[in-house]
């Protein structure tokens, strides 16, 4: 439900922290996460793989990871 929550805000940590380690260390900025969690919700292969999960999940996790480069950036 909301993506400012602390469950939300866990997903997108977690999800921050695999980009981390599969793009290499030093190379993740919130800018870049921000718009692959756009890609999710734009390209339909993404979005329907997460949406398998749930319906309007990969609108979630984009509007969580939003919150959540936003609060770090601050």
């Amino acid at each position: 439900g909301n993506p400012a929550g602390p469950a939300a805000q866990q997903a997108a940590e977690l999800h921050r922290q695999w980009l981390s380690r599969t793009w290499g260390e030093g190379k993740y900025s919130g800018e870049a996460h921000k718009n692959l969690a756009q890609m999710y919700v734009d390209d339909e292969r993404f979005a329907a793989y997460y949406e398998k999960a749930a319906p309007g999940a990969a609108v979630m996790l984009r509007d969580a990871i939003a919150v959540y480069v936003d609060k770090q950036d601050q």
